[in-house]
């Protein structure tokens, strides 16, 4: 009588908890909408005190001043290793130093408006100067579960948190998508803690969504990682096993 009512009442508890656990493409999605276009806020980067600004002019001048092409010709290994040998230091003033243009403030300005500055200084220097400005010291790092965790340089400036996910190889399965940790720089000595739903088409427009200078990304796991299966397959097969398993025991 006891066997009778415990094997019907196990097999309903394993079955139950085996599909409860199991992660599903619900869990996996990013922006959850049915809507196939949406609108995204544009975003500019806003220059920042101790940005490390790459400077390089290009001209049909003869190439009198290539201090400011040394990125052309340095070696790689050594830019990387150490970029403020060929990169220029926003002071805590906002205002970046350069050679033979001098003074001038760019912080609060946008990476577009800065090179127009710089443009229209240097054209008494050089014949149709095309000017291209980046952040060298733009790296962020991102933790927890993903496929790829570590310090990424930021190339363009106006990249966003989906951008620093396909560096990272992607979330793993047991991500949760829905509370994104930021730790973000907010000046000396504070920070601030941003919180973002990847599974929310509005994150697309929230300002917080795109990378900042020295950003921390950390990505908790799911609740139910510790006893979750991957798929249903998976769920199926521990619920049989589990079932074959206490069949053995009772039968013995």
């Amino acid at each position: 009588m006891i066997k009778a009512f415990i094997n019907p009442v196990l097999v309903l508890f394993v079955v139950v908890f085996s599909f409860s656990s199991c992660i599903t493409n619900k869990n996996l999605e990013y922006i959850n909408t049915l809507n196939t276009s949406l609108r995204s806020t544009s975003y500019n980067y806003i220059v920042q005190k101790e940005d490390l600004l790459s400077v390089q002019i290009s001209s049909t001048t003869k190439s009198d001043y290539d201090f400011f092409n040394l990125q052309e010709t340095s070696n790689p290994q050594l830019m990387h290793q150490n970029p403020y040998l060929y990169g220029y230091l926003v002071k805590p003033d906002g205002i970046v130093n350069l050679p033979m243009i001098g003074d001038i403030k760019v912080e609060g300005f946008t990476i577009s408006e800065v090179e127009k500055v710089i443009e229209q200084i240097s054209s008494t220097y050089f014949k149709d100067p095309i000017v291209k400005v980046n952040v060298l010291n733009f790296k962020v790092s991102i933790l927890g579960e993903v496929n790829s965790p570590g310090e990424y340089n930021i190339v363009r400036s106006n990249q966003n948190l989906l951008h620093l996910l396909g560096k990272a190889n992607d979330l793993t399965e047991f991500a949760n998508r829905k509370k994104i940790k930021i730790i973000r720089n907010n000046g000396p000595n504070s920070s601030n803690i941003i919180y973002l739903d990847l599974t929310d088409p509005n994150v697309l427009n929230n300002k917080d969504f795109y990378l900042q200078p020295q950003d921390v990304v950390y990505i908790e796991p799911l609740k139910k990682k510790f006893y979750s299966v991957r798929n249903l397959s998976s769920a199926v097969s521990v619920s049989v096993s589990a079932i074959t398993l206490y069949l053995l025991l009772i039968n013995n």
